[in-house]
């Protein structure tokens, strides 16, 4: 690994070179390190910076271009696109904002989204999943019950989040799970250290659950839509 190249949580993150560019750079425009409408170094300069060849340099870019955060002009260089650009539900994109500090109005946003989006995927659940899929919500249930600390907590905590939206059987909506999954480290690394006692939403994950379970697609709405309403409170007395 090239001790030039930094590591952070993303898809990218890993061996492969090409990747660990695409990691630097993203990490580096999402943190304003690149700010908006700047233009970033020559080519010389990144390659020997970063240690690497032209070829990964410009394959990285082509990769970031792609998620909206780059644009590359002839004879002008390679400029930052405006944040209104960006392609904000990359998981990738997400995971870098995480990496480099989500502040107030990202973990409002995000919570917003949740409140949009997980109810109904709830809803689905109840009605759509697979007894496998009931069990993998079951087993991050368990592991929630079971954390000896935070770490284990969000851990399972995300788990159970991410199985409820793959047991809505959706495909436009299952790649939501990489989508939301990416952030939401973030937004329960926040509640659960601000709620005293972290096994404290361990009751309404299990109402969420049981609702699934017995196939009750509009209780499990409800439970869901409870349990998200909390987290926004508790994130008005923290963050907001």
């Amino acid at each position: 690994m090239n001790p030039r190249l930094t590591s952070h949580t993303s898809t990218y993150s890993g061996r492969n070179l090409h990747g660990q560019v695409v990691n630097e750079l993203g990490r580096r425009v999402v943190s304003g390190a690149y700010a908006a409408g700047a233009v970033l170094p020559n080519e010389e300069q990144l390659c020997q910076e970063l240690q690497v060849s032209r070829t990964a340099l410009r394959e990285a870019v082509k990769v970031l271009a792609a998620k909206g955060l780059l644009e590359a002009r002839p004879r002008i260089g390679t400029r930052v696109r405006v944040r209104d650009q960006w392609n904000l539900l990359d998981p990738d994109i997400l995971a870098w904002r995480c990496a480099t500090g989500a502040d107030a109005e990202f973990l409002r946003h995000l919570t917003e989204l949740r409140e949009i989006i997980e109810p109904a995927a709830a809803s689905l659940a109840a009605n759509s999943r697979t007894p496998a899929q009931l069990e993998a919500i079951a087993a991050a249930l368990q592991d929630m019950r079971q954390a000896p600390a935070i770490a284990q907590w969000i851990e399972a905590d995300l788990a159970f989040h991410t199985a409820i939206l793959r047991a809505t059987n959706n495909p436009l909506l299952m790649p939501l799970a990489a989508i939301i999954g990416s952030a939401l480290e973030s937004l329960l690394g926040v509640t659960a250290r601000s709620a005293g006692d972290f096994k404290r939403a361990l009751p309404d994950h299990q109402k969420v659950f049981e609702a699934i379970e017995s196939g009750d697609a509009q209780s499990a709405l409800h439970r869901m839509a409870g349990m998200l309403s909390d987290t926004r409170s508790l994130m008005k007395q923290v963050v907001f």
